[in-house]
């Protein structure tokens, strides 16, 4: 497995409440574990906001897509199902390298 900061990763605004940072748990900031990204937004409504719990959220869905692959090797019948899971394949491959 590659060496991104581990999951979960928290969302918080900035005292502007026009940038936010993604970081890691308390616990990995207290190991001195920086931020891992900022992010800057208009309005809760825009772009950047989505970004953000998106970006926030990243660990999460990896963990659980290489966890729906693995377990959908047994059930891989029909050619939906086989599309479906390459294109996982290359999600996951995109994010892990």
């Amino acid at each position: 497995m590659p060496k991104y900061t581990p999951a979960p990763w928290m969302l918080k605004f900035n005292a502007d409440n026009q940038t936010a940072r993604i970081e890691p748990s308390k616990e990995l900031l207290a190991q001195g574990r920086g931020h891992i990204a900022h992010v800057y937004k208009k309005d809760p409504l825009d772009e950047g906001y989505a970004n953000q719990r998106l970006i926030a959220a990243a660990p999460d869905l990896l963990e659980a897509l290489i966890g729906m692959v693995e377990e959908s090797q047994w059930y891989r019948r029909d050619g939906l199902s086989l599309i479906n899971c390459d294109k996982a394949n290359a999600a996951i491959k995109k994010a892990i390298g």
